[in-house]
Formats: structure tokens, sequence, C-alpha cells
């Protein structure tokens, strides 16, 4: 879905017994990302700039958790990714439950999902 510029997109996977969404509002000059287990809900944020460096077409990553402290060091990094992936401000809302390595193994696919343009709504 599109709407004054700003662009609409969800995704749905499950993973085992667990069904986990994703909702992407992608804004001219940003990026907000929900990524949930269950239904979606704001979880720990997560906020990540694609700072230019000295190098032509380098990026370096920058980010800082502002909400929450859940699986903060993922949200992160799903923030730098997220960032770099699009070249605007992302933020990032990550809610989900276990073991870390498995809730970034499904946020990962989720990502790349959403990026890829997920199911778009109408």
């Amino acid at each position: 879905m599109e709407l004054n510029g700003a662009r609409l997109v969800k995704t749905e996977l499950s993973f085992d017994d667990k069904r986990c969404r994703a909702l992407l509002l992608e804004l001219p000059n940003a990026c907000v990302l929900f990524l949930s287990e269950g239904e979606l809900a704001l979880g720990t944020l997560a906020i990540g700039m694609p700072i230019t460096g000295p190098q032509v077409g380098e990026r370096i990553p920058s980010s800082a958790c502002v909400l929450g402290q859940r699986y903060s060091t993922l949200a992160r990094a799903l923030a730098e990714r997220l960032a770099l992936m699009s070249g605007k401000v992302a933020l990032v809302s990550l809610r989900a439950e276990g073991p870390e390595a498995e809730v970034a193994a499904r946020a990962m696919a989720l990502l790349k999902e959403v990026m890829e343009g997920g199911e778009r709504e109408p």
C-alpha cells in the first residue's frame, strides 16, 4: 500500500509452533519495522543510522537502543542492517521470546522477507 510517498509492507512466517509477523513502514527518509511473535506489539526499540564513511560509497552503521533491554544487541543489529539496506534512518521494534540465537534466526528471516516485498497492502 502506498500513501503520500509512504509504503506499507507486511509479512508473516511460521517457525515450528511460532507465528511471526513483520510490518514495515517505509517513508521517503526513514523505515519503521515491527517484528513480533504472535500479535504485533511494541518491543525493544532500536534506531540505526546509515552514516557515510570516508571512502566513496562506504557506509558505517551506527545504532542505539531507545527503549527496552530484551535482545537489545539483536535489535540494534537489525536496525543497523535495515539502515544499511535502505540507506535511511531505521527504527526497529523486536518483540520475541526464547533463546537469542533462535530469535535472531527468525528475525533475520522476517527482515529478509519484508525487504523482498512481503505482502503489500492493497
